[in-house]
């Protein structure tokens, strides 16, 4: 279609829907946007790319916004302004859609949500239980197929201003799984198969921790700092203080033949460990308790599994879609 015909289509189109110029320059009165909201609840469908907006309210529809089809995980900015819409694995262009969430965070108004920005992305990632990783404190995304930490230093997305970034290079390109703590930063390595440890303020390697296949999910108990990630055998523990510091203290066994991939946090210092597929069982890890073991949770065929905010219930769907409800700490079955 030539430009003449489209431009010819739009004259036409605005002579039949606008008013008439005697109306159209007058004095209006102008409606804040502004209301007060318990919530909102965004999903995307990845075939088309939509994000569909809901309230929690009432739940209804407050807009659909359109991006790039094929999302892969959505992540929140750690001041819940900005929701960060992801591609990659089946597309050859990685798009990442920065929307604004409508929330004010001086106030307890929100306003309608908007795309405030499109960049290309390689591989984009980083996202756990719905946020985004954070180094220092700032927001960040992990390039998986260049093998790059992009940690933004403002987060002036709606704004016509630069976004400046820092880079942390890594050893090389694959899927990762992260926790900071200190003054470092611990990346695993599902394909090399090591945690790499980078300093935060140089970017500098302090340290490989090798000797784990398969690297997947991650663990932070906060009272020793000690580090968890799972291999395909068994889990690797890291220390971060003291003279253990950014070395292996412990390997803690699979009581089964089940991998752990994935933690929740529970309860206290209760981790429970799980993979993907359909599930006779958890593992349940006490942080607290040395030796480290875990212990075994058998549960009806399941599906899913979650945790509440503050790790107080254990929310496990079972393969025949009843819901249960377990005690977060000892898995206990509530209801």
């Amino acid at each position: 279609m030539s430009r003449a015909y489209i431009s010819l289509m739009l004259s036409v189109l605005m002579a039949a829907t606008l008013p008439s110029t005697s109306f159209s320059h007058g004095p209006v009165d102008r409606e804040s946007e502004a209301q007060a909201s318990q919530g909102r609840l965004f999903a995307a469908d990845a075939a088309t790319g939509e994000v569909i907006v809901i309230d929690l309210l009432d739940g209804d529809t407050i807009v659909r916004l359109t991006t790039p089809p094929y999302v892969m995980q959505l992540g929140l900015s750690s001041d819940g302004q900005y929701l960060f819409a992801m591609r990659g694995r089946s597309t050859d262009r990685d798009w990442v859609t920065i929307i604004h969430t409508g929330f004010d965070v001086t106030s307890d108004k929100v306003r309608p949500p908007y795309v405030a920005r499109t960049f290309l992305g390689f591989d984009p990632g980083g996202v756990s239980n719905g946020r985004l990783a954070t180094v220092g404190g700032k927001d960040a995304i992990f390039m998986e197929d260049t093998g790059e930490i992009i940690v933004f230093e403002s987060n002036g997305f709606s704004g016509f201003d630069e976004v400046k970034v820092r880079k942390y290079e890594l050893a090389g390109p694959t899927h990762y799984h992260y926790l900071e703590a200190g003054d470092n930063l611990y990346i695993g390595h599902l394909e090399q198969g090591f945690v790499q440890v980078l300093n935060r303020e140089s970017g500098a390697e302090v340290a490989r921790i090798s000797g784990c296949t398969r690297l997947h999910g991650k663990a932070l108990d906060e009272p020793t700092g000690r580090l968890f990630f799972p291999c395909q055998s068994d889990v690797l523990v890291i220390g971060t203080q003291g003279e253990e510091a950014n070395r292996e203290v412990a390997r803690i066994s699979y009581p089964d033949r089940q991998r752990v991939a994935s933690f929740l946090k529970g309860k206290d210092r209760v981790f429970w460990g799980y993979t993907e597929g359909i599930l006779p069982m958890l593992y349940r890890l006490d942080a607290a308790r040395e030796p480290y073991t875990f212990d075994i949770l058998p549960i009806e065929a399941s599906i899913r599994q979650n945790i509440t905010e503050d790790g107080s219930l254990l929310l496990v769907l079972t393969k025949t879609g009843v819901l249960e409800i377990r005690d977060g700490g000892s898995g206990e079955l509530i209801r």
